[in-house]
């Protein structure tokens, strides 16, 4: 029999030690693996009977409205200011002083009447010398003893200067300002004691009749711009009134810079007060189109390629995606030139968040 040595003994003690401790564990840890595995199973059950459950898909709610066949009219919008065909800008006849102003800012003045009064600069000159004289001699006289000769002298001079004075002022006559014409006083440039000079504008006299809208447009609208043809229009000083005015005079050239056609508005039936100055909006009808396709503006939508297109409903309550032409628009309502018919259903609120042939719900 052989012999064991003490280093096989301790290595089978160390094994034997191992072993022990191994199966000692395992016996430990064993429920916590039971439980582990209990876990898994009911967790895979659980999302395998989650994915089984079949998931609704929600359908989304529109409003349709009917494509309609009606007569379109598409206008543009201009911005006209009121003038006077009939005005008169006054200037001064000569250099001097206006010595007197009869004439004021919204004042009504009449024709052939004089309204100012210039003093001429040669004659302002001539006064003013003469006076200066006057005034020294006089100053002079106070200061010399009664009857001495400097005293005669000197009263013999006062009366010379006297004579000089009366002869400057009556030799140089003022400058009357005739008022060329009946108007108002919508402009005035001076007051009274106003140094002007010749062409200086002293006035503006206006013809109140004659007030019309000025506007223009580009000549390519040309054809739209026809004398005696009835425009609607707002004044902005007067927004909450409808009016209309006619076209009574197109003007017989276009600007070369803007390349712009001006013509006159006469503002029809219309008693309340107008100013020279006032603003006025105008449409003009530009393009007509009878029994035209229409829906609104907002139903159709743009891709991001620049196409147009909207979302028409069918009997099965599906949204299909339509490609279509845009034509003229006008009062939030645009022409559809191809790709739809009177009568289809075109979704008008929700079309957002569609896409082709998806199912949807109509609510009003």
């Amino acid at each position: 029999m052989k012999t064991e040595t003490y280093k096989e003994k301790s290595c089978i003690a160390a094994k034997y030690k191992f072993l022990s401790g191994f199966k000692s564990s395992c016996r430990r840890l064993t429920p916590l693996i039971i439980f582990l595995a209990i876990m898994l199973f009911y967790g895979c059950k659980s999302e395998k009977e989650t994915e089984a459950i079949p998931k609704t898909k929600k359908v989304p709610s529109v409003s349709v409205q009917a494509a309609q066949k009606t007569d379109m009219i598409s206008y543009i919008d201009i911005t006209g200011t009121i003038e006077a065909n009939i005005f008169t800008n006054i200037t001064a006849p000569a250099d001097g002083i206006v010595e007197s102003l009869s004439a004021r800012e919204n004042q009504r003045v009449e024709n052939d009447k004089v309204i100012a009064i210039i003093d001429p600069i040669d004659r302002v000159a001539l006064i003013s010398e003469n006076q200066l004289k006057l005034e020294q001699i006089e100053k002079a006289l106070n200061n010399t003893e009664q009857g001495s000769i400097e005293r005669e002298r000197l009263t013999g001079e006062l009366e010379k200067a006297k004579q000089d004075l009366e002869y400057a002022k009556n030799m140089y006559r003022t400058v009357p300002v005739v008022c060329p014409m009946s108007g108002l006083v919508t402009k005035r440039f001076i007051d009274k004691g106003s140094r002007v000079s010749v062409r200086d504008n002293m006035f503006t006299i206006t013809d109140m009749n004659s007030l019309v809208i000025k506007a223009s447009v580009n000549e390519k609208f040309f054809s739209a711009i026809r004398q005696g043809k009835k425009l609607p229009l707002v004044l902005y000083a007067y927004p909450n009134d409808t009016l209309q005015g006619m076209i009574s005079l197109v003007y017989p050239q276009v600007d070369p810079v803007t390349r712009n056609i001006k013509f006159d508005v006469k503002i029809l039936n219309f008693n309340k007060k107008l100013l020279p100055g006032m603003m006025t909006a105008i449409k003009i009808p530009v393009s007509v189109k009878e029994d035209a396709v229409t829906v609104p503006e907002h139903a159709i939508l743009t891709s991001p390629q620049e196409e147009n297109f909207l979302f028409v409903v069918n009997s099965d309550n599906v949204a299909l995606r339509r490609l279509v032409e845009k034509g003229i628009s006008s009062a939030n309502k645009i022409e559809v030139v191809s790709g739809l018919k009177e009568g289809e259903q075109v979704v008008v609120a929700g079309q957002e968040l569609l896409k082709d042939s998806m199912k949807v719900k109509i609510v009003n």
